[in-house]
This record gives C-alpha cells, sequence and structure tokens, in this order.
C-alpha cells in the first residue's frame, strides 16, 4: 500500500472530495449526487454506518461507505472508490479492510457489495480481495445494466472479531 495512507471517520469537510474522485472516474450526475448524500446521512447514525476516508499527504483519495443490517447480521458495501490516479496501490484493500472491521465489530456473519456486471475491474478486485459471485441482479442499475453481487462470509469466532488499530481507526 501506499506509504502513510490513513483511513480515518468521514466528515462534511470530505464532501467535496467524493465528487471530485467520482467524476474522475466517469460516473454519472445521479451516482455522484447519491454518493454525496449518502455520505451526510450515512455519517450521522455510526451505530448502523461505517464511512472511512483514506487520506493521503491530506488529500483524500478514496472513501467507502458499509453499512450493518441487524435483522440478518449481514453488512453491505454500500459505495467505494478510489481517485484513478492512485489505484493499485492498495488503498481499496486497505478500505474494504476497515469495512471489514466494521461489519465484524457489529459481529457480522458476513459483508456483500453490488456492482455493475460491466465493471470488470471491480469485479475482478472483489475477487482478488476474496469475495464470492453469488448472484446477477437484472436491470439492477438501469433498464440496461444488470448488477451482480458478491459476498464474504466470516469464520465463526464466537463473540465477534478482534479490532486493531490496522487503520488509524
Amino acid at each position: 500500500m501506499k506509504s502513510k495512507v490513513s483511513i480515518v471517520d468521514y466528515s462534511q469537510e470530505h464532501r467535496s472530495a467524493i465528487r471530485r474522485i467520482l467524476e474522475r472516474i466517469g460516473w454519472a450526475e445521479q451516482y455522484i449526487t447519491a454518493s454525496e448524500h449518502n455520505a451526510d446521512v450515512f455519517s450521522q447514525n455510526s451505530n448502523i454506518y461505517g464511512v472511512y476516508i483514506a487520506i493521503h499527504r491530506n488529500v483524500v483519495i478514496g472513501f467507502i461507505y458499509v453499512q450493518f443490517h441487524v435483522w440478518n447480521q449481514l453488512a453491505t458495501i454500500q459505495g467505494l472508490a478510489v481517485d484513478p490516479t492512485e489505484q493499485r496501490q492498495g488503498i481499496a484493500s486497505a478500505l474494504v479492510d476497515k469495512a471489514e472491521v466494521f461489519a465484524q465489530f457489529k459481529k457480522a456473519r458476513g459483508i456483500y457489495v453490488d456492482t455493475p456486471v460491466s465493471n470488470a475491474k471491480g469485479r475482478n478486485f472483489y475477487q482478488a480481495v476474496g469475495y464470492k459471485c453469488a448472484y446477477i441482479m437484472p436491470r439492477y442499475y438501469e433498464d440496461t445494466l444488470d448488477g451482480v453481487t458478491y459476498q464474504k462470509f466470516f469464520e465463526n469466532k464466537g463473540n465477534g472479531a478482534t479490532v486493531g488499530d490496522r487503520y488509524n481507526t
């Protein structure tokens, strides 16, 4: 991983960085606006959501949102992005690790994530970090864009996993 990357809790001051990252990636405006809104809303409820930002040299270079579902004891990655100029340096892996630590702290059985079927880089990434393809969701993102769900179940650790300070929690 890139040296001196910190994974920290989101605050409102990071909002414009989310837009900058997603614009550089080429996301459609509707998804950018939703991501900005989600960061603000999710960060207000740390019992259910983890909203984390990757920072390098005082610049936000990535983010992740994770949600814990009490009803089924699973977590969902609701958003993950890394600035294109910073990709393939372990930042997304560190963010996913942070989401998994959040989920395990909440005693989740596992975690899942949806991505467009056309997102080959994302699909390869999730498989590389141990997620398994679960199912395809027709017309999930748009009428002409299906989604695919990847999932990872945690080993049964009794009363939850040990939470470390691996990424400046």
